[in-house]
């Protein structure tokens, strides 16, 4: 009974769920893509209101969206809802198991693969594109006549209709087609019978239903279903659709980042592709790409009329069902849920929940949004990816280019791979709002290559010719993820720059950059999940071997060091052929023999810094010079930093692009640098630091100055090392020598300080770590400490002994064991007497207070003088001749002959280190002596080959000065006939045809001194042989009265004018009849094409000269060859 008043209730009110239905309606409607689509969604249609609705929203004017709520509505919310396209304003995305339309333009990523093969070898290969790629190299085709070019919105995924659903064969949509055909049809078929046939068996409260129902059921079910009809008709068709299919056997990729924001969801990482039969690429593969069509935009008759047909139709339906009996009411119910159901099943395969390719690894990549990496890792089978060490190429070799590439293939084809897809995101293929920019490895890279261009411009500045082009090399190992695969054997990839633009600029391929860095990245990230929580540290050196050396924690503490203090750490963690950089383990860093610095950059910085260091290795091959100033400088809490100018320009690149901090800039230029012999020489003796060491005496800060001095020995290594300590010393000799006893008390600690230990050895113990225990002394080093030692102790002896109120120093340096006196004596003879006034003169030199109070006599060039030098250098007492010559220095403006004596004295024993302690000073290799001669020109005169060529390495000029043309090194050494040394004189760029003050040439020289080979030597130097003397004649006149022949043959032999008049008109054959009545040079020039017949100024011919001087043998001869 409860069931018949139920049935009584429902039945009037069933005809009315016709009008519902919203999501199962919008589902059909958002996925109709064809004619046969809109006529099943017609036949026992449910969702009328959501049909109408739908309609009104996609095409009905403002009035008709206010009339149903819709007035202020976009159309971008109203397409993603109800139509399969996608637009500017609207896309799909990937949310786990399902596909989500959003507004706007996410980041996602269509991507084909296609099966290409090489014409030329007729190898297979693997091409990645777009979709619009793929088109163009015809690689796929499409059903529209429109240029792939000109398809619309290609770069826009649609998935809903190519991965969401998987849609069935058409043959299902046709039975579900005439099946609901068939139910509509026999629900009025039912109807009829209950009207016409058995109208008694089918009353109405006992009553004939009444005459109106059936027509009004009849027309409102027709009127229904076309408007029903349009309405999906006008939505299918206000989107366009393209069908594409593959032409060669092909994949399609949908890749996806994660960590997406759009509107209040976040969407995760996603790799979704279409493929054949075991992840094989197939030709059957097709595309659907739908778009949105606005043909029925204010084509408002055809929406009035469907609007009007689909409204009547479902109120005369509704009445028409009223009036029928109630089990036709209950057939059209069940014909329209049978058809939604239906209509439903035709497209319930949807998208498998494991489709998703990247979802183990899902957190890795949303770690650094390195989707793309792993996408290459995929594409190409890959496990690992490395970057490995190379060796250096020859400096000689100017460019990477030269050097054939090692191959590995599965490296290189990642590499291109992976640059292929950064392309294919980046600005030049994505609208603005959809690249995918903002990764961070995207954004180092862009960082690295910017470093990298702007310091290839800085270089090219510095006037460093790099070409137009240039490459450097980077190595790399790839292993395959195949079972039983093999690591490949590591090889080659060259990154190249090239200039561009008016400016000629550098500039490289970023996305090759990103593809690097990206790989590598990934795959340390990969190798061990840790890493992404590890602290970094970065080795200080391009190597194991030299991280563990003295010399690198010296070069760390002088260049690199600012705040952040370097440790010593075990080897085993890290490996430097492949990376400068480790990860530090959760206990912590194990104490070791490694020297490293702890950092707070993230892996992908240091990756890029490691490219850095490698691409810096390749540039300074073609650096000769670094250059810049050198100079120590103030830094935070009155600490003191090496600096220089060049270095800080390099660093400056680094910063402004943001690649690390000014230590991370430090830690990778400065060990390049030292390995390339480029690290500027920062010692003691530095102009900057001398000029700083003066301007603090002078302001009385000795104090600053010892601590400077200090700072330079306690860093420094090798010869920066020895001078520095040198200029230390010289420093503490000067404070002893100093009239203020506060300052002669500060310079003897500090001397007590030298004499007592090691300055180095005394900085490293104070340091908070201890170096490793292989780092012992080198005997050498002990040995050169021990002599210094001895010097300064013996200076300062020398000092209490010689200077007054300076006794109260030699308790102490008995105590210190400082020597009273030296061994050693001086010259090849041991002369005891040369050696005691040679030592009596360096007492002299080195206990100099004041020059002008002291009646000091001494002038450098006495022989006393000499003795002293020469007992310095024989003996080795290298730190007295520094302090020698410095005092030298010192007093050269009140002295100045004491710079060309020294000068001199280093040239003549070929000291090239007493001539590098003048050259840093900063004194004029070319300084006169009292006759105004430069050392050159000294050593010249006397034939010192050795010390004229130490003299013009040294960049002493070979011509000397205009200001003493009386001392022109070449002609001092033609006069004195030493050819060596004035060929090595030429050889370095001497004028051959310089003039002495008398006017004369070397060749006259030459000539004059009977030094005929000289004079050979000047004629193929390109001496000229036209030059005119003090007495009016060229070399071929006076040698023509001389009787020289060879020089004469010489002189024609080379061009020589043999007609060359002399300033009475005479000519070299006149002379040789009136002057020497020579037989041998009358035949020579004659021979040689001598003009008989010219005239001097009193009109005489050659002929007529010796007839007056009665030259008998001569005359026949002019007359023989005046008749010829």
């Amino acid at each position: 009974m409860r069931f018949g008043v139920d049935v009584l209730i429902f039945r009037p009110k069933a005809p009315l769920i016709t009008l519902f239905g919203e999501r199962l309606t919008k589902q059909f409607l958002s996925e109709s893509i064809s004619t046969l689509d809109n006529v099943i969604f017609a036949l026992s249609p449910l969702g009328v209101l959501t049909a109408v609705v739908s309609v009104i929203r996609i095409c009905g004017s403002s009035s008709l969206r206010a009339f149903v709520g819709r007035a202020q509505e976009g159309p971008a919310e109203a397409e993603s809802e109800l139509l399969p396209c996608v637009s500017e304003s609207t896309a799909e995305l990937f949310n786990d198991g399902g596909i989500t339309r959003v507004f706007g333009r996410p980041k996602i990523v269509e991507i084909v693969a296609w099966e290409d093969v090489d014409h030329k070898t007729g190898e297979k290969a693997t091409k990645i594109g777009t979709l619009k790629d793929a088109l163009e190299e015809k690689a796929w085709s499409c059903n529209s006549k429109v240029p792939p070019s000109e398809l619309p919105e290609l770069d826009i995924p649609n998935l809903s209709l190519n991965k969401g659903i998987k849609r069935r064969d058409q043959f299902w949509f046709h039975c579900a087609a005439i099946l609901g055909g068939v139910l509509q049809t026999g629900t009025i078929m039912y109807a009829t019978l209950t009207v016409f046939v058995y109208p008694q068996h089918f009353k109405k409260d006992d009553k004939a239903v009444a005459s109106y129902a059936f027509p009004l059921y009849l027309i409102g079910t027709t009127l229904l279903f076309f408007g029903m009809f349009f309405c999906a008709f006008i939505m299918e068709r206000s989107s366009k659709e393209f069908y594409l299919k593959a032409e060669r056997p092909s994949k399609i990729y949908w890749l996806q980042p994660g960590n997406q924001d759009v509107g209040d969801q976040v969407f995760n990482a996603f790799l979704a592709v279409n493929e054949g039969p075991e992840s094989s690429m197939t030709k059957k593969l097709r595309y659907i790409k739908s778009i949105r069509d606005r043909r029925f935009d204010r084509k408002y008759l055809e929406i009035y009329s469907t609007l009007a047909s689909t409204i009547l139709g479902f109120v005369f339906q509704f009445i028409g069902l009223r009036g029928l009996h109630a089990s036709v009411i209950l057939a059209q119910l069940g014909s329209t849920l049978l058809m939604s159901i239906i209509r439903t099943c035709l497209r319930t395969e949807r998208m498998a929940p494991d489709e998703n390719k990247m979802k183990d690894d899902r957190d890795l990549m949303g770690h650094k949004q390195q989707e793309l990496d792993f996408f290459a890792f995929y594409l190409e089978k890959v496990e690992y990816f490395n970057m490995v060490s190379l060796p250096d190429r020859p400096a000689t070799m100017p460019s990477p280019s030269f050097i054939p590439h090692i191959e590995a293939p599965l490296a290189r084809q990642l590499i291109r791979t992976r640059t292929q897809l950064a392309n294919l995101t980046s600005n030049s293929n994505q609208s603005s709002n959809a690249t995918w920019d903002d990764m961070p490895i995207r954004r180092m890279a862009h960082n690295l290559a910017q470093t990298i261009e702007s310091t290839m411009d800085l270089i090219s500045g510095w006037g460093v010719d790099l070409g137009k082009t240039f490459e450097f090399r980077l190595g790399f190992e790839c292993r395959c993820a195949s079972p039983g695969s093999v690591t490949q054997s590591p090889g080659t990839y060259s990154i190249g720059l090239m200039r561009c633009g008016d400016a000629l600029r550098w500039k490289m391929e970023v996305s090759e950059m990103e593809a690097i860095l990206g790989l590598w990245t990934w795959s340390l990230y990969k190798s061990s999940e840790d890493c992404r929580f590890s602290r970094l540290f970065r080795l200080v050196g391009l190597s194991e071997e030299e991280a563990s050396k003295e010399e690198t924690y010296l070069y760390f503490h002088k260049w690199i060091f600012r705040q952040t203090e370097a440790r010593l750490i075990s080897s085993d963690l890290i490996d430097d052929s492949r990376r400068l950089f480790g990860f530090e383990p959760k206990e912590g860093l194990p104490l070791g023999d490694l020297l490293v610095v702890r950092t707070e950059n993230e892996v992908e910085a240091m990756a890029a810094q490691d490219i850095f260091i490698q691409f810096l290795k390749e540039v300074c091959l073609s650096v000769k010079e670094l250059g810049g100033e050198v100079d120590v400088v103030s830094g935070i809490q009155n600490s003191l930093l090496g600096s220089c100018t060049r270095i800080d320009e390099l660093v400056f690149c680094f910063e402004a692009h943001s690649l690390g901090s000014r230590e991370d800039a430090l830690l990778c230029i400065v060990p390049v640098l030292r390995d390339r012999n480029l690290l500027p020489d920062l010692a003691a003796d530095c102009p900057k630091v001398r000029a700083r060491r003066e301007q603090l005496i002078r302001q009385g800060k000795w104090q600053n100055v010892f601590a400077l001095l200090r700072w330079l020995c306690q860093r420094s290594e090798g010869s920066q090392f020895q001078r520095s300590v040198y200029e230390l010393g010289c420093l503490c000799r000067r404070a002893l020598l100093n009239n203020s006893e506060t300052v002669r008390k500060e310079g003897f600690a500090q001397l007590c300080k030298l004499l007592n230990s090691d300055i180095r050895e005394e900085f490293l113990q104070a340091q908070k770590i201890s170096l490793p225990s292989d780092l012992t002394v080198s005997q050498d080093r002990m040995d050169w400490w021990r002599s210094f030692s001895s010097q300064l102790g013996w200076t300062a002896w020398c000092i209490s002994t010689k200077v007054p109120g300076m006794s109260f120093m030699q308790p102490a340096l008995k105590s210190l064991n400082a020597p009273e006196s030296l061994p050693g004596l001086v010259g090849t003879g041991q002369d005891l007497e040369a050696t005691q006034a040679g030592i009596r003169a360096m007492q002299d030199w080195l206990t100099l207070r004041d020059f002008d109070n002291t009646g000091f006599k001494r002038s450098g060039e006495d022989e006393d003088d000499q003795w002293c030098f020469d007992w310095a250098i024989e003996n080795k007492y290298h730190g007295l001749l520094y302090f020698l010559f410095l005092k030298w220095v010192e007093l050269s403006e009140d002295i100045p002959v004491l710079i060309a004596v020294a000068y001199y004295l280093a040239a003549n024993k070929h000291s090239h280190f007493a001539m590098q302690i003048l050259l840093r000073q900063g004194t004029d290799i070319d300084s006169p002596d009292v006759q105004g001669c430069p050392a050159l020109f000294n050593q010249a005169a006397v034939g010192n080959v050795e010390g004229v060529v130490m003299l013009l390495d040294n960049g002493a000029d070979p011509n000397g000065s205009n200001k003493a043309s009386h001392a022109r090194p070449l002609i001092a050494a033609v006069y004195g006939g030493h050819i060596m040394t004035t060929a090595s004189l030429l050889q370095y760029g001497a004028n051959a045809n310089i003039l002495d003050q008398h006017g004369m040439t070397a060749l006259w020289w030459a000539m004059a001194s009977g030094h005929f080979d000289i004079v050979e030597l000047l004629l193929s130097s390109g001496a000229g042989t036209e030059s005119v003397g003090s007495d009016g004649l060229t070399p071929l006149l006076w040698a023509a009265t001389g009787e020289n022949l060879a020089a004469l043959e010489l002189l024609i032999k080379h061009g020589a004018n043999i007609n060359a008049q002399d300033t009475t008109g005479r000519t070299a054959l006149m002379r040789a009849v009136s002057r020497d009545r020579s037989l041998p040079v009358l035949r020579l020039l004659l021979d040689e094409g001598a003009d008989v017949h010219m005239e001097e100024e009193k009109g005489r011919t050659a002929l007529d000269m010796a007839k007056e001087k009665n030259f008998h043998e001569a005359i026949p001869i002019l007359e023989g060859a005046i008749s010829s």
